[in-house]
């Protein structure tokens, strides 16, 4: 994926995701659930084999409590 096109996705960062998610006490299943996707889904952002749109982005940071840019980065790198 090209510099200009990574605007519309954003990478995780895993180490923080993982923390955020076991602070929460969710379970990847649990946290599906509750966001209304499925286990694999949220497996796959945690991994970094997936990069969810911006708008699921900014839903998950919400969920967790944290900001986009904690979450997943400064998208300017």
């Amino acid at each position: 994926m090209s510099r200009r096109k990574a605007d519309a996705r954003v990478i995780v960062k895993r180490t923080i995701f993982q923390e955020l998610r076991h602070h929460k006490g969710k379970s990847q299943r649990g946290m599906g659930t509750d966001l209304d996707v499925s286990e694999s889904f949220i497996r796959s952002i945690e991994n970094g084999r997936c990069n969810p749109e911006l708008k699921f982005a900014f839903r998950l940071a919400t969920y967790l409590g944290t900001t986009v840019d904690r979450l997943f980065g400064d998208l300017a790198d």
